[in-house]
């Protein structure tokens, strides 16, 4: 016959916490960013810019363009960033008479890289 062996183990019971809700913190350094749609418009700025950057400095096609930002950078569909054109057609013709260079892009969005 077999003896067994009893090792003393303490579990402690756990109470549970109670209802406290969690408090949602900024996480971006950008404060002034809060809500859902000031998100969206920083990000469709961005993607604008990034398309300016890809299509006149690097030179690049616009379905090559399309394929970059939707599967490189952003991860979103083709027809957001081409609805996303549409939409900022004024920041863009602004980025086209100005003829921003790298060095303006990248005072604009320091996240990105520009070279």
């Amino acid at each position: 016959m077999q003896e067994q062996l009893v090792i003393p183990f303490f579990c402690p019971e756990i109470e549970k916490a109670g209802h406290r809700r969690r408090t949602r913190t900024v996480a971006s350094s950008d404060a002034a960013i809060t809500s859902r749609r000031d998100r969206l418009e920083k990000r469709n700025r961005i993607m604008t810019a990034r398309y300016y950057y890809w299509t006149e400095i690097k030179r690049r096609r616009f379905d090559d363009v399309l394929r970059i930002l939707s599967d490189n950078e952003f991860f979103v569909e083709e027809r957001t960033i081409s609805n996303t054109l549409v939409e900022q057609d004024d920041f863009y013709n602004e980025l086209l008479r100005s003829k921003a260079s790298t060095r303006k892009l990248k005072a604009m969005f320091p996240g990105f890289d520009w070279n």
